[in-house]
């Protein structure tokens, strides 16, 4: 059985730690949590050390993991003590969500976006009910099946703790700084500037091979930008094959235009509109991002394509 990484161990131990201080009406002095929590019995083990003061250490470095995490943590002295001992608890009250209390159309929303997108192996169903049940009708009609790679949670894990990653890629061992993770075209890639080679590059999330170590957090600073290096871009989901989708921006938003579609222009011309041909799988999420543009775009073709959009205003102005 492969042996778990340092930073797994670690947050089961403070996965532990938090319930021990939810679970209790009191406040529980350090050697009592200690207790709650486990022994650690090999590196493999979630759990403090056996020696006191190394425990100790252990412990005051997870509550300050805590409270990076806002996560509200209180402290008062233990009933019961023949001398004052301090300790901690969490009110149930504090780290709780709200009812949500949503009315039956907004459960019937929520109940037709659950299975409009599919996530593989995740069921929104049990989220369902406890908001409130599923109201209304689901629909049939899925607009996008989102996959879920083993290799995900260490990836967001690196992005958004700044740790460089290593893994092996096309049979080679990569380290990297990753960036930014997007979805895109029915696959996940991670963006990143890859240390061996000293340059940016991309990664299609389900090609890593085996699993993914992670550095420290803070390991490297990310470059201003990058988080838009890679666009979600909802106009390329759909069950159906794609058309290419001729857009003229006009020259003042063709800089942005070019940066929100992930790409250059096919064509310029000489007054400083461009022209992108864009593939679309969703001609509904495409109208939405013509409409990002207001009347400094125009669909050029195809046919269909300007003919819903022109129908689409019609219906809107009467």
């Amino acid at each position: 059985m492969a042996r778990r990484k340092p930073e797994q161990v670690r947050l089961e131990r403070l996965l532990r730690l938090i319930a021990a201080l939810i679970d209790t009406p009191r406040f529980l002095s350090i050697e009592e949590l200690h207790q709650r929590v486990g022994i650690s019995r090999g590196e493999d083990s979630a759990g403090y050390p056996e020696n006191g003061s190394a425990a100790k250490r252990a412990f005051h470095r997870d509550m300050n993991q805590l409270a990076e995490a806002a996560i509200p943590v209180i402290s008062g002295p233990v009933p019961g003590q023949e001398r004052e001992t301090w300790g901690y608890r969490i009110r149930k009250q504090d780290y709780s969500l709200p009812e949500m209390d949503f009315e039956a159309d907004e459960l019937a929303a929520l109940h037709r976006a659950a299975t409009a997108v599919r996530f593989d192996g995740v069921s929104g169903s049990e989220a369902l009910w406890k908001l409130g049940g599923r109201v209304g009708e689901g629909t049939d009609a899925e607009l996008a099946a989102v996959p879920v790679h083993p290799a995900l949670a260490d990836l967001f894990q690196a992005v958004t703790e700044q740790r460089v990653a290593e893994f092996s890629y096309g049979g080679q061992s990569r380290s990297v700084q990753p960036w930014t993770l997007a979805f895109d075209l029915g696959h996940w890639y991670m963006v990143g500037h890859d240390q061996g080679r000293n340059d940016k590059r991309t990664f299609r999330v389900d090609r890593i091979e085996d699993s993914v170590t992670l550095g420290q957090p803070g390991g490297f600073e990310q470059p201003e930008g990058t988080a838009g290096w890679v666009p979600l871009q909802p106009w390329k989901f759909g069950p159906g094959p794609a058309v290419t989708a001729r857009l003229r921006v006009d020259a003042g938003q063709a800089v942005w235009a070019a940066r929100r579609l992930g790409q250059e222009p096919s064509e310029k011309d000489s007054d400083g509109s461009a022209v992108f041909e864009i593939a679309v799988r969703s001609p509904d999420a495409f109208r939405s991002l013509v409409l990002e543009f207001l009347e400094h775009a125009e669909i050029l073709g195809p046919p269909d394509l300007r003919a819903d959009m022109v129908a689409w205003l019609e219906r809107f102005g009467r």
